[in-house]
């Protein structure tokens, strides 16, 4: 019976030397309240990463290739048709869009918020509507919640200004 004893004992005196081992190897691997230097480090890393300098918007635009924009406008084809003469879907045919009035296409029900926006679509525009719809339009019925990438947007702006027939001129950076 004591010999039983002795290695429950054991055992048990092995199991804390394995915890204890464990916490004092894993505390040399990622030594305990160093999280605002990894932090640090993670940041210098992504920001010295970045080989390109921030584009403007303008600048983006300029750069933007059509062809790009089509492939990012691919989310948008369960509401939206692109090709003249198409008819809307749940949300309106977007031939023709830069440069003509805002919540006016024939053959769709705009929600009131687009409706009551004064003005024609510019670049820029288009480009804060596609940040975030929402923000740009509240009561928007338009649910997609946006494209966060300055890039994307820019793409899809210049594929929208390569559907419309005698677009305004880009922005110059």
């Amino acid at each position: 019976m004591l010999r039983a004893m002795g290695n429950g004992a054991a055992g048990i005196v092995l199991a804390l030397l394995v915890i204890v081992g464990v916490n004092v190897y894993g505390g040399l691997l990622v030594p305990v309240g160093t999280t605002d230097k990894i932090e640090k480090i993670e940041g210098l890393a992504s920001a010295g990463s970045s080989a390109e300098p921030e584009l403007s918007f303008a600048e983006l635009l300029q750069q933007a290739s059509a062809d790009d924009g089509k492939k990012v406008a691919k989310k948008c084809v369960s509401c939206h048709t692109f090709d003249p003469g198409q008819p809307a879907k749940v949300g309106p045919n977007l031939a023709n869009t830069v440069g003509h009035d805002k919540g006016s296409k024939p053959g769709f029900a705009y929600s009131a918020a687009l409706q009551g926006l004064p003005g024609n679509w510019t670049y820029e525009d288009l480009n804060t509507f596609l940040t975030k719809p929402s923000a740009f339009a509240p009561g928007t019925k338009m649910t997609f919640a946006g494209l966060p990438k300055a890039k994307d947007r820019a793409a899809v702006i210049a594929y929208l200004a390569s559907l419309t027939e005698n677009p305004p001129p880009k922005p110059q950076p």
